[in-house]
């Protein structure tokens, strides 16, 4: 993997990248996926889905959030409009132009404000459970009581210190998460917001709150790319009913939907980023037309 930074707004943003494929002779070309992670992930989470991507013949691009633990970085410094302006910032400081954009969970949310742009560098969007709250939470038991604690804390910072004890991790987080079996580093990894201190935590509350700060209609109707959604209806996190009704607000957009995996299927099934994959290389291939793309 390489990594490297820019800067922008005074805060230096970490950037994660696949290692360059033999056949490309410049980043800038359609053959880029930014894939935008969730807000308070590390850019090492990413690590093996760069490899996959890679060995579908797709570079792959992300950086690391705002909101993500770390020292000296504000509270409330990663509202959307910032993610987006990051997002764009990595892709010129690579020299890409136009790539296809993916996120998951929170981090799909900042790909669909990025795909709404006028002039915008979409080549397509791909959503993979994403948190999209068109009933104001997440719709997953686990994810609502999450909002609902973000909250508290934004209204609230001293509220931090004392969901800093609840959620301290235990030790029985890849039980909790529907994990068992996975890597010991995959489940530290999804669950560095609370592995911190408190300001780490009270940072991912404002992150969390802010990335959801935003009207998912007004936003899916500015969408004219192609569009792949994936969900799994044992999300605990984010209902795939939020999937479901984005896929209804788009004229031939793809949504498929898992019956398991949960909200970390992403991470656990292999077949995930293959199914990715194919569907940007059918829309970037010019024989086949956008309209005539199709998933299973």
């Amino acid at each position: 993997m390489l990594h490297e930074s820019v800067e922008r707004d005074g805060l230096r943003l970490r950037i994660l990248r696949g290692e360059p494929l033999p056949h490309r002779a410049t980043a800038a070309t359609a053959e880029t996926v930014l894939f935008v992670n969730a807000v308070g992930m590390p850019i090492e989470l990413l690590d093996d889905m760069a490899r996959q991507f890679a060995a579908e013949g797709l570079d792959f691009v992300t950086w690391e959030l705002r909101g993500s633990p770390g020292p000296g970085r504000r509270p409330d410094d990663s509202r959307l409009a910032d993610h987006v302006a990051d997002g764009l910032a990595v892709l010129d400081h690579l020299g890409v132009t136009a790539a296809h954009l993916a996120g998951w969970c929170t981090g799909a949310s900042v790909a669909l404000a990025m795909a709404g742009l006028d002039d915008g560098p979409a080549l397509s969007l791909t959503s993979v459970d994403g948190a999209y709250l068109f009933n104001g939470v997440p719709g997953g038991p686990m994810g609502n009581a999450m909002f609902e604690m973000c909250g508290e804390i934004v209204a609230d910072p001293a509220a931090g210190e004392r969901y800093h004890e609840l959620t301290r991790p235990r030790g029985n987080e890849a039980q909790v998460m529907g994990l068992l079996g996975s890597s010991t580093e995959l489940v530290e990894q999804l669950t560095l917001p609370y592995r911190g201190t408190t300001m780490d935590l009270v940072r991912y509350a404002h992150a969390i709150r802010s990335a959801c700060d935003y009207d998912p209609l007004a936003a899916w109707s500015r969408i004219t790319c192609p569009v792949l959604l994936t969900a799994r209806t044992d999300d605990r996190m984010v209902s795939y009913r939020n999937s479901a009704r984005a896929a209804e607000l788009v004229t031939g957009a793809r949504l498929t939907v898992e019956h398991s995996g949960g909200h970390y299927g992403l991470f656990t099934d292999t077949e995930a980023v293959p199914a990715m994959a194919g569907f940007m290389r059918a829309v970037t291939d010019e024989t086949v037309p956008c309209e005539a793309v199709s998933v299973s």
